[in-house]
């Protein structure tokens, strides 16, 4: 029988568990992907590779079917609250203050970040 130290045994299971997750929110990047899809009316990889390079360039010009008014937005956001919050604390969001980005009310405020976080996200996907 072969003792391990604590630590070994730690650093151990810190290692298997980043090779076991692919990715934390394949949840929220799969209902994109159909969103996008359903937008284009097509799951042709090259047209949406293209479809996402055109949001991330212009995102008011370019818009994603069910992601088109701010209740979708909400909506949205409420459907992948606990995710869309994990991205904004990433990039750092909840630190800029809510005035500088022309959002005056808290509901603004979460569209304005869920938009946000969906941008990051596609920005992601297009990796």
């Amino acid at each position: 029988m072969k003792l391990k130290y604590f630590n070994q045994f730690v650093f151990e299971q810190a290692e298997e568990s980043e090779v076991k997750e692919p990715s934390m929110y394949t949840d929220l990047q799969n209902d994109l992907k159909e969103m996008i899809e359903k937008s284009l009316k097509t799951s042709d990889q090259k047209t949406s590779e293209d479809f996402i390079d055109a949001y991330l360039r212009d995102p008011e010009k370019t818009q994603i079917e069910g992601l088109i008014n701010d209740s979708d937005i909400y909506e949205f956001y409420l459907k992948y609250r606990n995710n869309i919050d994990e991205i904004l604390s990433e990039i750092k969001f909840y630190g800029e203050k809510p005035s500088d980005m022309d959002s005056f009310s808290l509901y603004d405020y979460i569209i304005v970040g869920t938009k946000k976080a969906i941008r990051e996200v596609l920005n992601k996907l297009n990796k």
